[in-house]
């Protein structure tokens, strides 16, 4: 009975797919369609420039379309591999430097030195960008919207504490911290994510900030040493003195600053859509929404700041190559990426376009650049057990702000756990 009901569950979703059910777009025949998959298209906030996407390459290939299959980004990757296992159409897909591993991992991915050639690739995007989707010399991933994950603060809340300026290193933030915190108003300090799988993320800049490494060159777990337990430890003084909240989560952390009740947090670039979508109006964002570079140990280091960013991929099983290729040169180019930039706050790759005043003038994007100009790719990020890898460190991370583990005992652990991942 169960593979009877198994099987007509797949029949029905199947001829959801062929005969347009889901999240599809109008389509014609399958040699003039070409699928493209993720998830932005689905987000209240994208949903309409992904379609003005769309619409306007349809516009410029007459007799072409494209069809849109959305999920939420928290089902993407696995929805992805089904698909591709499942032999079912995509050609293109939207994927972000988390998800990215996981369907490289398939092998089901063309090469863009072959689709555009490697000479392109190198004349039009940074060696930087490029490197977040090459694994083992194949450019599986192309650059669309590249940054670091960096860190926002209010200057109107800083003024309020004394500071005209974000502080620059450890021990002036901490003073800073120090500061909001006995302002009036229950203002939470520092919105450091301490749940799910952004509390990795959010920790390991810190980490390197302390000089630690989840890695060794030679791929010997050392978050352990000195220098984890170190990081690890002022994690635990800034709960221990009120800078920091336990279960604070991303989307906790961005809803509690668009209010103002929230001095530093961490996030992407794309923070300035949020924020505005989260009710900060346009004219004010500049009073009490900027980035900064992530304060650095002592003087003279390099800040710490983890790449994050959207790429595109090519299926492999694509029988629409060049169409998606065209696609892609579409969506990279410069009039959809600065509508793009423009509507969204998210980045520009081609050089020539962030050559461009446009992009020079703007006090957020220009920011932005110099958070990333130091940025490096997060050490979990290329392992296709990069989810099993976040786990652990978020859990020790848990164990050590409550008290439950000693920071030593925290990262003994984590890194016993990590050893067995393979």
């Amino acid at each position: 009975m169960k593979r009877i009901t198994s099987l007509v569950l797949v029949l029905l979703l199947s001829a959801l797919f062929v005969f347009g059910g889901g999240q599809r777009d109008s389509g014609s025949s399958a040699s003039n369609n070409i699928v493209w998959a993720g998830w932005s298209g689905e987000e209240e906030g994208s949903r309409d420039i992904f379609r003005w996407m769309r619409s306007s390459w349809e516009s410029q290939n007459p007799g072409k379309t494209i069809t849109w299959v959305g999920w939420p980004w928290a089902e993407t990757a696995t929805q992805l591999v089904i698909r591709n296992q499942g032999n079912e159409r995509m050609d293109i897909a939207q994927v972000d430097i988390g998800i990215f591993a996981t369907i490289a991992a398939t092998d089901a991915l063309a090469d863009w030195n072959e689709l555009a050639g490697s000479a392109w690739l190198k004349d039009n995007f940074e060696e930087a960008s490029l490197a977040v989707g090459n694994i083992n010399g194949k450019q599986l991933g192309l650059p669309w919207c590249i940054a670091s994950n960096g860190m926002i603060y209010n200057p109107e809340i800083l003024a309020q504490a004394g500071f005209n300026s974000p502080p620059t290193t450890v021990a002036e933030f901490e003073r800073c911290l120090e500061a909001v915190s006995r302002l009036p108003g229950d203002i939470i300090p520092y919105g450091l994510s301490t749940r799910d799988g952004t509390a990795a993320n959010d920790f390991m800049p810190w980490l390197w900030t302390f000089g630690g490494r989840m890695y060794d060159s030679a791929g010997n777990v050392t978050l352990n040493n000195a220098n984890g337990v170190r990081a690890l430890t002022w994690y635990k003084s800034l709960i221990d003195r009120n800078y920091i909240r336990t279960n604070m989560s991303r989307f906790d952390s961005r809803q509690l600053f668009a209010q103002g009740r929230m001095a530093f947090y961490d996030d992407a670039v794309l923070a300035k859509g949020i924020l505005i979508g989260n009710g900060v109006p346009e004219a004010r964002l500049s009073q009490v929404a900027a980035p900064m570079v992530r304060p650095v140990l002592n003087a003279g280091d390099s800040p710490a700041s983890m790449m994050w960013g959207h790429m595109l991929v090519v299926f492999d099983k694509s029988p629409s190559k060049d169409d998606a290729v065209s696609f892609a040169n579409h969506l990279v180019g410069e009039t959809v990426a600065m509508e793009y930039f423009s509507r969204n706050g998210m980045p520009p790759v081609l050089k020539s376009v962030l050559a461009s005043p446009a992009v020079q003038n703007d006090p957020w994007i220009s920011n932005w650049n110099r958070i990333t100009s130091t940025g490096m790719l997060g050490e979990f990020d290329l392992n296709p057990q990069r989810g099993q890898l976040t786990t652990i460190i978020v859990e020790e991370l848990q164990a050590c702000l409550t008290g439950d583990k000693t920071p030593q005992r925290a990262a003994d652990d984590a890194a016993a756990r990590m050893r067995t991942v393979r």
